[in-house]
């Protein structure tokens, strides 16, 4: 049975800082799909007592905060360090979440443990007076720093997941169902390839993942709904887009060859048959540019909407721009059409 831990602090929480871009008042792992911020001082470049995590790329809805107690080993916080009986160190998280309104319901112990379907981790010294409190494991911190942002960024996925079921009252789903709820939001960012023969490793920009964020923070800036439905075998679509005439399902690509249409058209032709409740979505595949005529004249015959993004980096920042009819279809009206 983990103990709570009087000598650590939640360093596992700090090893973000290694791979997270600062990105204005917050930090993006695009590895993992999550961004984080310090909650006490969102200007600050250093993180303190307490975090917040999530996946909404513009900072405005958080998942879970991770919060450290000013006196290492009190179980009145809602994170702590704990060790197990080998003297593993675990960060563990409490079984419930505030709401991200003011005004809206908590998600307490119960409905955690339903929402999220993860087993509490019994700790024996984790209850204060009066309440017994319900501990969760985020990341074991004996392992490599990767594993530690890839085990908190499922932890944070998780409680995306539990936030979401709890406002559309879902609940838990059953195993038949071939929907198992949002993916993570797209990621930007960059990769890396690694060094060969006579070559240097080299970043490598996520464009696709960029493209995803820039267009989600302009539609939920607008309160315009984007999600990731993903089906139970793993296949996850882009983006849907709640237009204000018929919903749209997306397909974005970096590139405009033969290839990339290819691909694009053929996911845009399946998902509907894989997510049944896509049936009846306008289909849009958006390109960085248009593919040759013939291409072009395709997929207007499939009856699938082409547009384009324009894409370019200043001083190593992306700036993407979407023209105002793709904008419009999706619901953001343009000052002329205003008047």
């Amino acid at each position: 049975m983990p103990i709570l831990s009087k000598d650590h602090s939640i360093y596992g929480v700090r090893l973000l800082l290694e791979e997270g871009i600062r990105d204005g008042k917050l930090w993006r792992l695009p590895e993992q799909r999550i961004v984080f911020r310090n909650q006490s001082d969102d200007r600050s470049n250093k993180l303190d007592l307490r975090t917040a995590l999530g996946t909404d790329p513009t900072g405005k809805y958080w998942a879970v905060q991770i919060n450290e107690a000013e006196n290492a080993g009190d179980p009145n916080i809602t994170s702590a360090i704990a060790l197990d009986e080998d003297g593993r160190p675990f960060l563990l998280r409490q079984g419930r979440l505030t709401p991200p309104v003011a005004g809206n319901k908590h998600i307490l112990e119960a409905e955690f443990r339903t929402l999220t379907g993860l087993t509490p981790e019994p700790v024996k010294n984790g209850n204060t007076s009066g309440k017994l409190r319900e501990w969760y494991v985020v990341t074991p911190l004996d392992v490599s720093s990767d594993e530690i942002r890839s085990a908190t960024g499922q932890f944070v996925d998780i409680c995306v997941r539990a936030r979401e079921r709890e406002v559309a009252g879902i609940g838990t789903m059953p195993d038949t169902t071939p929907v198992v709820g949002l993916g993570n939001d797209e990621t930007g960012g960059t990769y890396v390839i690694g060094a060969r023969d006579a070559q240097d490793a080299k970043h490598i920009r996520k464009q696709q993942g960029e493209v995803w964020q820039r267009l989600a923070i302009i539609l939920r800036e607008a309160g315009i709904a984007i999600d990731k439905p993903k089906h139970a075998s793993g296949y996850e679509v882009d983006a849907v887009i709640a237009g204000p005439i018929e919903p749209t399902l997306l397909e974005i690509k970096s590139g405009a060859t033969a290839a990339d249409v290819y691909a694009g058209m053929g996911q845009l032709q399946l998902y509907p048959k894989l997510l049944p409740q896509l049936g009846r979505h306008q289909l849009v595949l958006l390109l960085p540019s248009l593919p040759q005529q013939a291409l072009v004249k395709a997929v207007k015959e499939c009856g699938v909407r082409l547009f384009t993004y324009e894409y370019s980096e200043e001083n190593g920042t992306p700036v993407i721009r979407f023209s105002g009819h793709f904008k419009g279809i999706c619901g953001i009206q343009s000052v002329s059409q205003k008047h």
